[in-house]
């Protein structure tokens, strides 16, 4: 028989766990795993190979996880983004929606505008929380909405100024000169519209999760309203290309010809910086969100302003990357006007993973993770590196205090242990504890699995709990703890014998 007691601190995806020894710590590494598009149940330690900087790593432990926005059992931080430059009546009835039907006064909240992230306060009369942020976004998509037409206006005055362009000219070394000096004018203007509205600052997601982690437990939710991007000139550049490649198609061969390998590595620039999926580093932009175990859920809308020409999507392929998001941290996407329909399709989503858990060998620096399993069908998704500053930050986390089982005994078929360590809180200073036991065959089958959430008012509580007479043999005990205070989890974990 062997004996582990572990001390889970969430922080990020890669989690350390303390043993009651302070010296051996453990990680422990959410991972999410499909097969033909739905969760993968069932998998142990035998199904699973883990490899740290290239090496094969002992698994400790299999456990899973599950969550959902709607269980208000659990301590929930919510963010809200809005991508968008239009506000209109399908914005105000997600709003009420989400403050009148899902936010309490328990949660937290962060309203994240694409001009500033703002903290709200949740413990008010619900229609001043609406009231307050219908105001904010309304105020900033308007503001945003200000920069973006400024440089797109910039972008369409380089293409009005070679909208004339013909191919009647009699000065063919002009014309080839202008038709280069369009094309790196437009490319410089248009990397830099990209740069500030279309490709996510990844940085400030990173500070953004890790303030949250460091200073706000409970489970982690982020919600994400995307507006379409629109820009109006890119129907208008594309009408240019083709008079530009029909252009050198007809001097093909001729003394004019000698400018055309320079215009076409123009337009091949331009072309791929356009489509945010052959440039754009998805797995770095993802990566934030699988640090933090955040669920991303995305409600893409489309511009109810704009119509015709305007509306077309300027990278249709960044919904792609958007929904890879949602997929791999066990969120849900929609494509909906109706936010309210968007917001009940995310509550009816589970969040289905297991951890993997395994000693830590004492070695900083930068971490490249491997996960394989052996179903070849499982598709698995997981943070696959992290920085020395991340693994130096787990660190110090990890060394604080947290909750503890002990004193675990087994007396005939009473079962008693003591759960200390925990967070006491409010103005009777209580602690909430989570309390999960369940006794496993080798099978993988739980015979016995029972959940309860206690107060403790003391520093210590001891649980005592009758065992079904009926379970006989060897188990894996397992007892999970959880301080829904200060999002700390203890799971301890023995083999036993009942007879």
């Amino acid at each position: 028989m062997r004996k582990q007691i572990f001390v889970v601190l969430i922080l990020m995806i890669f989690t350390f766990v303390l043993c009651s020894d302070s010296n051996r710590i453990f990680l422990k590494i959410p991972i999410r795993v499909y097969k033909k598009g739905e969760y993968l149940k069932g998998l142990s330690v035998k199904d699973f190979t883990l490899k740290i900087n290239g090496k094969v790593r002992t698994i400790e432990e299999i456990l899973t996880g599950e969550r959902a926005i709607g269980d208000i059992s659990e301590k929930r931080n919510f963010i809200l983004q809005f991508n968008l430059s239009d506000y209109g009546k399908n914005i105000t009835k997600g709003i009420d929606f989400f403050i009148n039907e899902i936010l309490k006064k328990e949660d937290n909240l962060l309203l994240w505008t694409p001009v500033k992230i703002y903290r709200i306060k949740t413990d008010k009369i619900k229609q001043n929380i609406i009231s307050d942020i219908e105001k904010i976004v309304r105020t900033d998509s308007f503001s945003y909405k200000r920069l973006k037409e400024a440089a797109k206006d910039r972008l369409l005055s380089i293409v009005r100024k070679f909208d004339n362009f013909s191919v009647n000219g009699k000065d063919s070394n002009s014309r080839m000169s202008n038709i280069l000096t369009f094309l790196n004018d437009y490319s410089r203007e248009w990397l830099d519209y990209k740069s500030k509205f279309l490709v996510p600052d990844v940085g400030k997601y990173y500070d953004v999760f890790s303030l949250l982690s460091l200073k706000y437990p409970g489970e982690k939710y982020f919600i994400n309203f995307q507006q379409r991007e629109i820009i109006p000139s890119l129907k208008k550049y594309y009408g240019i290309r083709k008079k530009i490649n029909d252009y050198l198609s007809a001097v093909a061969g001729t003394s004019e010809s000698s400018y055309s390998s320079s215009i076409s590595n123009a337009i091949k620039k331009i072309d791929r910086s356009i489509l945010l999926s052959d440039n754009f580093n998805t797995e770095k932009f993802i990566s934030p969100f699988k640090g933090a175990n955040i669920s991303y859920n995305l409600i893409l809308f489309h511009s109810f302003r704009q119509t015709g020409d305007e509306a077309d999507s300027v990278s249709p392929d960044m919904e792609g990357i958007l929904r890879n998001i949602s997929k791999s941290t066990g969120g849900y996407s929609i494509s909906t006007n109706d936010l309210q329909d968007g917001l009940n399709s995310i509550l009816k989503k589970s969040d289905h993973y297991y951890y993997i858990i395994y000693k830590f060998n004492g070695k900083r620096g930068k971490k490249k993770i491997e996960i394989t399993t052996t179903d070849n069908e499982g598709e698995l998704f997981y943070k696959k590196k992290f920085s020395p500053e991340e693994i130096d930050l787990l660190i110090r986390m990890a060394s604080e205090p947290g909750i503890t089982v002990s004193e675990v005994k087994i007396n005939g078929q009473n079962l008693s242990f003591i759960i200390s360590g925990f967070s006491r809180t409010g103005k009777k200073m209580t602690g909430i504890i989570k309390v999960n036991i369940k006794f496993i065959d080798n099978n993988m089958r739980s015979l016995m699995d029972k959940t309860n959430t206690l107060r403790a008012d003391k520093d210590s509580v001891r649980i005592s709990l009758q065992i079904n007479p009926t379970i006989k043999g060897f188990f894996k005990l397992e007892i999970s703890a959880k301080d829904l205070n200060a999002n700390k989890t203890t799971t301890f974990s023995k083999y036993i014998e009942i007879k």
